[in-house]
């Protein structure tokens, strides 16, 4: 009988250590006394994310929250508009809270490039990924937490959809010249990360708090306005006579993958002449994406070739977008 008791006992332990460890990790196994609650997306942060985030820069680093906290593949993970915060309990204090590495899982990371010569003490080089970071974006690299922040460079700057931009690991670095109070900002790579994989997501942690709980009923889905796109490519400097691998992702104005989107791509010169077998029409997948290898036939060695994307949905809505490249050798 003893024996029974024993194990009616342990198994009513066991099975309170399973809830208390399911629900544990929920909470980011953390003090979870102090939170924030953010109006502007309906979600919170709380404990040592809150503490992260206050401490590191706030809404300039991260932007808002657009998810809750949840597991993702064993870690506690919450997204942000510009990042993505991970909790490694293993690790030793201060960086049991590390950002994840966005861009590498995006496959921003370009080739690696020579070291610029002459040396500069406005250049620093890192071999770890073979890319430099330089002027402004270097300033703002150095005065918000340098690698421990961005992690290190994994493209050099270019051009996209207008902008100077370079990805770092973990975050996107914007030049803004028109904006003198901001000219450098943080751009929001965790905003495109969830609109892409929001399907591998929890429901719970996707929906705002303040949102009405799901009772059954159809809830109107929400109006496709406006359509917005974005290039990315492989390579920023290139030679001719070789494939450029081309990426198009069209959203709408919820931030919502748009799939069966018509996407015209094609190269030009900085002149608006069309090269040669460059012009390609494809339609977005489930993900809002198209990708394709384009051949780079003419345009002149030491000139930027221009990747326009016209893009057309429902007959009625259309944007276009562009990026470019450069021809060096």
């Amino acid at each position: 009988m003893r024996a029974i008791k024993f194990s009616k006992r342990m198994g009513k332990f066991l099975i309170l250590a399973i809830l208390v460890i399911g629900f544990f990790p929920t909470r980011i196994g953390l003090a979870q006394s102090e939170e924030k609650f953010f109006e502007e997306t309906g979600h919170k942060v709380e404990g040592e994310f809150l503490k992260y985030f206050q401490n590191q820069g706030g809404l300039e680093i991260f932007g808002y929250p657009i998810t809750e906290a949840f597991i993702d593949q064993g870690l506690v993970v919450q997204y942000f508009q510009k990042a993505r915060l991970e909790w490694h309990p293993d690790n030793p204090d201060p960086y049991k809270v590390q950002l994840g590495l966005l861009a590498d899982e995006l496959r921003y990371r370009r080739p690696p490039v020579a070291e610029p010569l002459p040396r500069s003490r406005r250049r620093v080089y890192f071999a770890e990924t073979g890319h430099s970071v330089a002027y402004a974006f270097l300033d703002y690299f150095i005065a918000h937490g340098e690698v421990d922040t961005f992690g290190y460079p994994v493209t050099e700057m270019f051009f996209e959809d207008g902008k100077i931009v370079q990805y770092f690991q973990r975050l996107k670095m914007e030049w803004h010249p028109d904006d003198q109070t901001a000219t450098v900002r943080i751009g929001n790579i965790g905003e495109l990360y969830v609109s892409i994989y929001r399907d591998r997501m929890p429901p719970e942690a996707l929906r705002p708090l303040d949102a009405k709980p799901y009772t059954g009923e159809p809830t109107a889905i929400p109006s496709i306005t406006e359509i917005r796109a974005v290039v990315s490519l492989k390579y920023s400097v290139m030679s001719k006579r070789s494939d450029q691998t081309v990426s198009v992702l069209v959203t709408d104005n919820n931030s919502t993958p748009v799939s069966d989107a018509q996407v015209t791509i094609h190269f030009e010169t900085p002149g608006g002449e069309i090269l040669e077998g460059s012009s390609m029409t494809l339609l977005t997948d489930t993900r809002g994406f198209v990708r394709a290898e384009i051949p780079v036939n003419g345009g002149q060695t030491g000139s930027q070739v221009i990747v326009r994307a016209n893009v057309t949905y429902a007959t009625q809505l259309a944007t276009t977008a562009q990026n470019v490249f450069l021809l060096w050798w």
